[in-house]
Parts: C-alpha cells; sequence; structure tokens
C-alpha cells in the first residue's frame, strides 16, 4: 500500500470563467481571490482558497490565447456548462508517484513545468503530470509539484471541503488499482463523477 497522496485542488472547468465565478461567489458567501493566465495552455483561472494547502480551481479559456492555434486544456473552449472536471493530488516523491501510476496501468504522460501569472504580477511554477492526458474521464487524478514555498490555497477564506466522492461504472475493477495508488475509494455509478460537497459561510454547496 502506497502512502496517501494529498488533495492539492479540484479543477471546476467552465466556459465562461467570469459567469461561473459570479454564481459560485453567491452560493459560497464569500469572494474568490485572484487567479492568473496559463500560458501555452490557453486557459485563466481563479481560486478559491480553502486551507490546508488545498483550493478550488475555476479553469476556463484564455480570451488573450484565443487564435493561437493551440487547444485550451480540459477542452473548456467546447464545454456548454461548467462541471468538476478533475482534480490533482501532491506527490510523496513526483518520480516515485508517477512510476506507482504507471506500474498499476495508468500511464499520465510526461512531467512537464507549468506556470502563472498572479494578478499581483508574481508567478507561480510547478511541475504536473501532462494537464493534456486526462485519464478515467477525471477519475484519476493530476500529480502536482510545487516549487517553492508559495501555494494557491494557503489562506482561509470561510470554506472547507467536507467530502470528494468518485465514482465510476468500472469501480469493482478500479477501487484495488487505486487503493494500492493510496487514493480514495471508487463507488458506483452510471458514469464516471467527481462529486464534492463544501461548508461554506452561505451554507452547504454541492459541485459535480
Amino acid at each position: 500500500m502506497s502512502i496517501p497522496l494529498e488533495l492539492d485542488h479540484l479543477l471546476y472547468a467552465t466556459p465562461d470563467v467570469d459567469a461561473t465565478v459570479a454564481e459560485l461567489q453567491s452560493r459560497f458567501g464569500v469572494p474568490f481571490r485572484g487567479g492568473g493566465r496559463h500560458p501555452g495552455w490557453g486557459t485563466r483561472n481563479r481560486i478559491l482558497p480553502l486551507g490546508d494547502r488545498t483550493y478550488l480551481e475555476v479553469i476556463g479559456p484564455d480570451e488573450a490565447q484565443a487564435g493561437t492555434g493551440t487547444p485550451p486544456i480540459l477542452g473548456v473552449d467546447r464545454l456548454v456548462e461548467p462541471r468538476l472536471a478533475w482534480w490533482a493530488v501532491r506527490p510523496f516523491l513526483m518520480p516515485l508517484t508517477c512510476g506507482e501510476f504507471e506500474t498499476v496501468g495508468f500511464v499520465p504522460g510526461e512531467v512537464v513545468t507549468g506556470r502563472r501569472v498572479r494578478d499581483d504580477g508574481s508567478e507561480l511554477s510547478w511541475q504536473v503530470t501532462d494537464p493534456r492526458v486526462r485519464l478515467l474521464d477525471g477519475i484519476l487524478p493530476l500529480v502536482i509539484d510545487w516549487e517553492g514555498e508559495a501555494h494557491p490555497g494557503a489562506e482561509d477564506s470561510g470554506v472547507t471541503l467536507r467530502s470528494l466522492r468518485l465514482e465510476h461504472p468500472d469501480h469493482e475493477l478500479l477501487a484495488p488499482r487505486f487503493a494500492d495508488l493510496g487514493l480514495p475509494a471508487v463507488h458506483p455509478g452510471p458514469a464516471p463523477a467527481l462529486i464534492a460537497i463544501f461548508d461554506a459561510p452561505g451554507g452547504e454547496v454541492t459541485l459535480r
């Protein structure tokens, strides 16, 4: 059994970042805390810190990168409505964790460098498994390793994640492999799904 991997963040994909953030701010009862652009990935985001170095990321098309010829990650330019599309974990050691993924049959792609410029001009950088290789419809997480001490989820917004549920029709096949990786249980469901429940000043919020 591997060392349990730590949740880093949830990715809520949307065709319209500003509209989705406005709707979620009303539901959560708190403001989002900035964000930035992902050069070369065709996306931008806004962040809601959840404390304990975790956060909710609203990610969608970056209009400033439109027409560059590079399709945005997560297919956000083709979405009709927002959805909880993926999640990310922090590794024990990046090479070790990626090797364990491959050992149980999941090949997440090569590790690449990502960066994002914050609204204040500062930059965040990280190593991450290829964000264009999304396996099991997002049930298998990204693996991300932050460079330096800065982290988008370091602040306390008053919102906490109560639970994250993974569902998949092939749950019986996936459950032991996820356990071997130190990942949460996979539950039965008619289709692949991520379901997150939050406690917020505005009340309970469920995203899927």
